[in-house]
């Protein structure tokens, strides 16, 4: 039953967010930690690290993890099948749509309605996040480092290899 579980539930992930990984992160830690209590608020802090600083889209990357800890590789395949399919499918219709209809008031009212949405959904995750990490002067530097890093033009994956390069150093 867990397999089915695993399944349905990152189907229902790949489903119902919009916008990217980060948007998905809502709905994955509602249904990892509080519904189905397959990881604590920690662990899925954790978890959310590791699938950053992993090669892939975070998203897989989640699943993956929360399907081997279910269910070792087949709960992993599982999980990860549930949240790539509904996009795949959804992805193909858009194309195939979007072309035709790219220029519609409605389709632009649509994108308009949606982008401040997943804007929410990520600042959500940012709170929820930030909420199981134990934040002190030290935490605030490294995650001041890498903002300022970043805006500076400092590529990503070189702030988030320093970051913890730093963490070594101060911790």
């Amino acid at each position: 039953m867990i397999l089915i579980e695993l399944f349905f539930v990152f189907m229902k992930i790949g489903v119902f967010t919009f916008g990217s990984g980060y948007a998905m992160l809502a709905l994955a830690e509602k249904e990892v930690v509080e519904l189905n209590q397959w990881l604590t608020a920690e662990q899925f802090a954790d978890a959310v690290v590791l699938s950053e600083v992993t090669p892939g889209p975070i998203m897989i990357n989640l699943a993956t993890f929360v399907g081997v800890k279910q269910y070792g590789v087949t709960g992993a395949i599982m999980a990860s099948l549930g949240l790539i399919i509904p996009p795949i499918i959804a992805l193909t219709l858009i194309t195939l749509f979007y072309m035709e209809y790219k220029d519609s008031e409605v389709v632009r009212r649509l994108f308009s309605g949606l982008r401040p949405a997943v804007i929410g959904l990520i600042i959500t995750v940012v709170y929820k996040l930030g909420a199981t990490t134990a934040f002190d002067i030290r935490s605030f530097l490294i995650a001041g480092l890498v903002i300022a890093a970043v805006f500076l033009g400092v590529h990503p994956i070189l702030a988030v290899v320093a970051s913890g390069l730093l963490g070594l150093l101060l911790w």
